[in-house]
């Protein structure tokens, strides 16, 4: 009896294990985000609006990403993300955050077809960039 009991829990720790050990990409994360909006260092008379094919997007497929300006890819690698709490950022609260494998962090408000990636706060010359998924 006490040997099942051992192997019993020994397979609940390895698959708790083994689950945990399993970089999230948050839910609906993969696809293609193309650029809608940007809040935040504004200037006078350009618009902060993005029409549907304006080539500013970024792919997502597992833990890798690439990113794409004018339909160039501009960057790529590897990423994390990681639930968060409601973090206060700007007007919203983020649900994430994403690490870049530069280093570079980012909040991230994210639901099923909207993305925003939070660059620091807009009162401190941040940016707030709203996508839409593809």
């Amino acid at each position: 009896m006490k040997n099942i009991f051992r192997v019993s829990f020994s397979l609940i720790v390895l698959f708790t294990v083994i689950s945990c050990s399993k970089k999230a990409t948050g839910p609906g994360l993969d696809g293609t985000w193309e650029l809608r909006h940007i809040a935040g260092i504004q200037v006078a008379g350009v618009n902060p609006d993005f029409k549907a094919g304006n080539g500013n997007y970024f792919k997502f497929d597992g833990q890798n990403f690439e990113k794409y300006n004018d339909g160039k890819k501009t960057d790529s690698g590897s990423f994390s993300i990681t639930p968060e709490e409601n973090v206060p950022v700007n007007d919203k609260k983020a649900n994430y955050s994403i690490t870049f494998n530069n280093g570079e962090k980012m909040y991230v408000l994210l639901s099923d077809k909207t993305m925003v990636l939070f660059n620091g706060i807009i009162a401190a010359d941040g940016t707030e960039s709203t996508y839409e998924k593809q």
